[in-house]
């Protein structure tokens, strides 16, 4: 199984509106692909920063006895910051609060290829 992550930055950006940036990094946060719509991010920090929130997130979960997340969505004021890891890939999106949070797991879901 591979992901193809040209793929899910085109499918993500052509059917969704209101994607402010999308961020494909390892999990170390070395930024491998992005799509930023405003000029003022910096993709290479955000990645960072947000591997950095999802290593925190594992941790915390572990030390409580919970599985680490695979996921994690956080909403403010009319935001939503998605984060998730696909075989050993964070994939971060920051979008309006109006789009179907199932609809763009499904979409990028749909982007995992299959290696035979």
């Amino acid at each position: 199984m591979s992901v193809d992550l040209d793929l899910i930055i085109q499918n993500v950006t052509q059917k969704f509106s209101g994607i402010y940036f999308l961020l494909i990094a390892t999990e170390n946060g070395v930024v491998e692909r992005s799509y930023i719509n405003e000029d003022e991010f910096n993709p290479a920090k955000i990645a960072i920063n947000m591997s950095m929130t999802y290593e925190s997130s594992e941790d915390i979960t572990s030390e409580i006895g919970i599985e680490k997340p695979d996921f994690s969505i956080i909403h403010s004021q009319n935001f939503y910051i998605l984060s998730m890891k696909i075989l050993e890939h964070l994939i971060i999106i920051l979008c309006d609060d109006q789009i179907n949070i199932s609809d763009i797991f499904t979409t990028i879901n749909d982007c995992i290829v299959s290696s035979s």
